[in-house]
């Protein structure tokens, strides 16, 4: 009979942690699982979904002789032990309420009301001292615990005895084996949270190479353009040098920080005051920049703008009809940012080769923000050609 009861008991355990599976799959609760912090909000959103798996245990259960052979007990613990007690307390005391006053004159609705409770209590108090590799074995620790005092419960106060130790010999195999269930339901997480860490890995060292991207011959061109103005402009000279040292502390201060657009356009401006002293007529900048305290990643607008003079303006046979248009447009919840330009126009297996991947080494820039941007907004560049010259733009938001 055992044997019966630890085998349905097993697959009852195996569809809560499928179910675990595939909402942890969902976009929303996915972005809520990468987090490295939780506001209000988010665990409030945690919470309700370990409770609710945890009340669907009790429906899901097995009845035995007045008792419920059910998996309520793994998902309070999982909870605590992945998302502490904020969601694990709130998880164990509906979800026992909901027990006792589905059976009230069960005999084991009283025990299996406080074992919920010490089940939430006990899996969230720790939980910041647990390392991540550690978090399934305190987990199913934690669950046995919890089942064990469970089955005490039962033999003390449940009436009469003899029914009491059947049920307890019956259910007590199947409950402690069942919680292995808590190891796969915290594996599902540590794993979103090592493809989290993979990501911000993958991140960090595109940022790196953007870094290290700095042009040394952008350096060299700028200094001698500073150089000829020094002869007979000193003071646009001076203009220049600064617009050369703040288009340096810019791409200094590179990091992974969000900053705000307006830091970003202060860099993208230097870099356009310097080129423009340096071509003359050959670069016409309008800017139509919208009013917005949306913060975004630092060095993104720039290298955009980049490409567009050398690979669009540039090559013009007539370069002083070149003109690159440089937008930040507020919409509802997003801001829109573009660089237009109406030079050559982009080649379409460039294009494609973004998409892909399969960038050549002379436009790595422009894969840098397109992957960037993909990673931290799930949506990259979009990259369209015109009639005469090229579209890039994409869109960020707070």
């Amino acid at each position: 009979m055992k044997e019966s009861y630890l085998m349905i008991l097993l697959e009852k355990t195996s569809l809560i942690v499928v179910l675990f599976l595939l909402i942890s799959k969902l976009k929303i609760f996915k972005s809520i699982f990468e987090k490295e912090k939780y506001d209000k909000k988010d665990l409030f959103v945690i919470a309700f979904i370990f409770t609710l798996l945890s009340i669907l245990g009790t429906y899901n259960g097995v009845v035995y002789k007045g008792s419920i052979l059910n998996t309520r007990i793994i998902t309070i613990v999982s909870g605590g032990i992945l998302f502490g007690p904020f969601v694990s307390i709130p998880a164990g005391i509906i979800s026992g309420l909901h027990r006792f006053l589905m059976y009230p004159e069960s005999m084991t609705a009283i025990p299996c009301f406080i074992s919920s409770i010490c089940a939430g209590i006990l899996s969230g108090l720790f939980y910041k001292k647990i390392p991540m590799k550690l978090r399934g074995i305190y987990g199913i620790l934690v669950g046995m615990i919890s089942e064990n005092i469970t089955i005490i419960l039962i033999y003390f106060l449940s009436k009469p005895t003899d029914l009491a130790l059947d049920i307890i010999h019956t259910i007590y195999l199947p409950l402690i084996a069942g919680q292995l269930g808590i190891g796969f339901m915290v594996s599902i997480v540590n794993t979103i949270e090592k493809d989290k860490k993979d990501i911000e890995d993958r991140k960090k060292a595109e940022m790196s190479a953007l870094q290290r991207q700095i042009n040394p011959h952008f350096i060299f061109n700028a200094l001698n353009t500073i150089a000829s103005f020094i002869r007979f402009d000193p003071r646009k000279a001076r203009d220049l040098i600064i617009s050369l040292s703040t288009y340096l502390r810019h791409n200094l201060e590179f990091n992974d920080s969000l900053i705000d657009i307006g830091k970003e356009m202060e860099q993208v401006r230097s870099y356009i005051d310097i080129e423009q002293a340096r071509f003359g007529n050959s670069l016409n900048i309008v800017y139509d920049i919208d009013k917005t305290d949306v913060k975004i990643p630092s060095l993104i607008i720039q290298p955009l703008v980049e490409n567009a003079i050398i690979h669009g303006i540039l090559p013009m046979d007539n370069k002083s009809e070149g003109q690159i248009k440089i937008s930040v447009k507020n919409l509802d919840s997003k801001v829109k940012i573009s660089v237009e330009d109406n030079g050559v126009g982009i080649e379409q297996k460039i294009i494609d080769n973004l998409y892909s991947g399969n960038m050549p080494e002379n436009k790595i820039g422009l894969y840098n923000v397109h992957l960037r941007i993909k990673l931290y907004y799930h949506k990259g560049l979009e990259i369209k050609k015109l009639d005469r010259g090229t579209l890039i733009e994409f869109y960020v938001w707070g």
